[in-house]
């Protein structure tokens, strides 16, 4: 088998085993958008530096002129036109930072909404029937308010924060050392303060996250089923359900608040103590004439400068921990494996199917099966609930990832191209799905461009020459959502005759006959026998292996 090209698993995660933290980072163009915003918040810092210099210079002037003894620099027009240009460059940059964060958010939601969808429909249904169609819809419907502020917010806000406390401490330590000091004492502490509340905002916001998709899962739930709960009396009991959901979402919420409001205090009270502790230090020595009005000044006037940096960040770190609990879901998502896929093609015709110790790759341990299936063979799969029958048959629909080998006509089913081998196979599902919509439109899902009397044919072929009195209007007639009106037996025969049309080579059959009496199910395999003659036929079942079929056995804990 080594001769053949090798496979290769679809391109929507390169790395899907990261961490959530370097899986932040896995968005094209976002380390140069990041370093454009650390252009401008330096230059905007820069700016502000600048300005406060010299406007700490022109209140010294003014406050010290003519005393005598005290010599100072006038202050005139062009220093307040400097003040007024600096400060104009100070808020360009900052409007320029906000606009690059706002354009990344854009762009890194782009990047998560597409590899969510791309994933979800390489995985298909199957890969993901563990996971409720509401939890998916929530993940889709939170990415935008929850990862557009940690890209727009906090990625940037954490560079321009680590920028702003090397900038105006380098500043503060050319202006005045003893506040530079004083800075390098109280911001670390800031920051610890941060981590502390951090990890307590941690736990909350994961809860905050499990509580919200329970309660979407239920109110989607609750929309689809609304009919049925009222049919059967059951909606007191699920509203109950539901308040005690919309509670605990509401209490999960309630605690990231008060930890966020906590977080901001903490940091609130921090900044402002370093101010005062620094005012004061400059006034003593001040008034006891050990430092010069303007540099000191200047020193001071940055203090807010270092501190308002982290205390906009503590605030968007809650943006961040918002965001983690999702991209937690979205990496272990992205993690799951493809059905790998190649560029092989079968040669036209039924081929052979050779399966040694072949199982679905799944958590659960399940039962492997060695058998060849010639061309054209009748097999049923036997085995009891939980071997795995069903899971192999969306193997070999390569659905799912598998162990042990499966060979199509000598051709490892790995090296296969996905689509043009699943053209060649036809998957006829236990409970069929039929969509909402005329019996003509049903069938041709399978062959699009099937004329009426292919689909007459294959209608006759399948034992529905003479269409039952539930389709009075003949190939016009809508059907229900699900096939609602058709008997099971009438239901299972149109998703055979939809079969039947696709062209396949290879048809498997998944329980088709389990909700039928012993009638219908002898009258539904005799259509399978004598519609799919010549074709390859394996069927998961349950019951006694038919006349003229081979019995492939899965034993549980094989």
């Amino acid at each position: 088998m080594g001769g053949w090209p090798a496979a290769h698993h679809g391109h929507v995660s390169r790395h899907p085993a990261l961490s959530v933290r370097a899986q932040v980072m896995d968005v094209p163009g976002l380390r140069a958008r990041l370093v454009l915003t650390a252009v401008w918040s330096a230059v905007g810092l820069g700016a502000t530096v600048g300005a406060y210099v010299v406007l700490a210079r022109v209140i010294a002037g003014t406050l010290l002129h003519g005393i005598p003894g005290v010599s100072v620099p006038d202050a005139g027009w062009p220093d307040l036109g400097w003040i007024a240009a600096l400060l104009g460059l100070r808020a360009v940059a900052s409007a320029a930072r906000e606009r690059l964060g706002v354009r990344l958010a854009a762009r890194a939601l782009r990047t998560w909404r597409g590899r969510l969808t791309s994933r979800a429909l390489d995985l298909g249904p199957v890969a993901l029937a563990d996971l409720h169609g509401a939890d998916l819809a929530t993940l889709d419907s939170e990415l935008g308010p929850r990862l557009t502020p940690y890209y727009a917010r906090y990625l940037p806000g954490a560079l321009h924060a680590g920028l702003a406390f090397a900038v105006t401490l380098g500043a503060a330590l050319w202006l005045d050392p003893s506040t530079a000091l004083l800075l390098l004492v109280t911001g670390p502490l800031a920051l610890g303060f941060l981590v502390l509340v951090g990890l307590a905002t941690n736990a909350a916001s994961a809860q905050q996250w499990h509580a919200h998709t329970r309660l979407s899962a239920r109110l989607l739930t609750l929309t689809r089923a609304l009919p049925t709960l009222h049919a059967y009396g059951a909606v007191a009991p699920y509203r109950a359900v539901l308040s005690d959901s919309a509670l605990r979402h509401r209490e999960a919420t309630m605690r990231v608040l008060r930890i966020a409001f906590l977080n901001g205090f903490v940091l609130d009270f921090a900044a402002t103590m370093a101010t005062a502790l620094v005012a004061v230090w400059i006034g003593v020595r001040l008034f006891a004439g050990e430092a010069a009005l303007a540099p000191t000044l200047a020193a001071l006037m940055l203090v807010p400068e270092f501190f308002g940096p982290l205390r906009q960040l503590g605030a968007d770190r809650h943006a961040a921990l918002d965001a983690q609990p999702l991209l937690a879901q979205l990496g272990a998502l992205l993690a799951r494996p493809l059905a790998p896929t190649g560029a092989v093609r079968v040669p036209p015709g039924v081929p052979e199917i050779r399966l040694h110790a072949a199982h679905a790759r799944l958590t659960t341990p399940m039962a492997p099966l060695s058998v060849t299936v010639a061309p054209g063979a009748l097999v049923a799969l036997r085995g009891p609930s939980g071997s795995g029958k069903t899971t192999l048959l969306h193997a070999l629909h390569k659905h799912v990832p598998h162990d042990g080998v499966i060979e199509v006509g000598g051709v490892p089913l790995d090296a296969l191209d996905r689509t043009a081998w699943q053209a060649r196979v036809a998957f006829v599902p236990q409970h069929p799905r039929l969509m909402a919509t005329t019996l003509r439109e049903n069938l041709r899902a399978a062959q699009p461009d099937a004329d009426d009397a292919a689909l007459g044919r294959a209608l006759a072929a399948v034992g529905l020459a003479r269409l039952p009195a539930q389709l009075p209007l003949g190939l016009d007639t809508p059907l229900g959502e699900g096939g609602t009106g058709l008997s099971g037996g009438e239901t299972a025969r149109v998703a055979l005759a939809r079969a039947l049309l696709a062209g396949a080579d290879v048809i498997l059959l998944d329980e088709v006959t389990a909700h039928l009496d012993a009638d219908s199910e002898a009258a539904v395999l005799e259509v399978v026998r004598r519609a799919f003659a010549g074709r390859s036929v394996l069927m998961a079942t349950h019951r006694a292996v038919p006349a003229g079929w081979r019995e492939a056995r899965l034993e549980a804990g094989a």
